[in-house]
């Protein structure tokens, strides 16, 4: 079958943030120097939420405790392999991203790089926005800006809420985490 008729694989790509506000970049497991946000095939048994706490926990093994929220955000990103991978031969084409803010709760130590038989990731780092703009490997760039351009939007009302919020009520839900 032509390339051009197959259909794209439906994507997550997750946009894992922290307490700081910093999003993690893996470097990709055999390519080294090449980073990019956890991501994975949607597989079609499972819902999309699903599909983001599968390869959460397969890629980076990320329990659910470890999660806070899971939001999906407007951004959606389509490209077409120059070569497809051995697994996507005949079956799809390219792949069609959804991206997911994910607010991780849990430590550094709760990362776990090593939890699936294959892992996909070498390390990981927490970064700032215009640091994943100087790191992401270049072809990864364009389906990156519009999510990031959410995930700053997102920082931005989350700030004016907790300033809008009584220092009372701030130190009290402080204290339940």
């Amino acid at each position: 079958m032509a390339l051009k008729k197959l259909p794209l694989r439906p994507n997550v790509c997750m946009l894992v943030f922290n307490k700081k506000g910093q999003l993690l970049l893996g470097e990709r497991y055999g390519d080294k120097g090449h980073w990019q946000f956890p991501q994975g095939g949607a597989e079609p048994r499972f819902t999309p939420r699903q599909n983001v706490r599968r390869e959460l926990r397969e890629e980076l093994g990320i329990k659910p405790k470890h999660i806070a929220s899971l939001t999906r955000l407007k951004a959606t990103h389509e490209y077409d392999w120059k070569s497809p991978p051995k697994y996507a031969d005949g079956r799809w084409r390219g792949q069609k991203q959804s991206f997911w803010l994910v607010e991780f709760l849990g430590l550094d130590e709760d990362i776990d790089l090593t939890t699936h038989t294959e892992p996909e990731f070498r390390s990981w780092k927490w970064c700032s926005v215009s640091e994943v703009r100087r790191r992401a490997a270049p072809h990864r760039l364009a389906g990156y800006q519009k999510p990031l351009r959410e995930f700053l939007e997102f920082k931005k009302l989350r700030a004016a809420k907790k300033s809008k919020t009584p220092a009372r009520k701030r130190s009290s839900a402080a204290q339940k985490r």
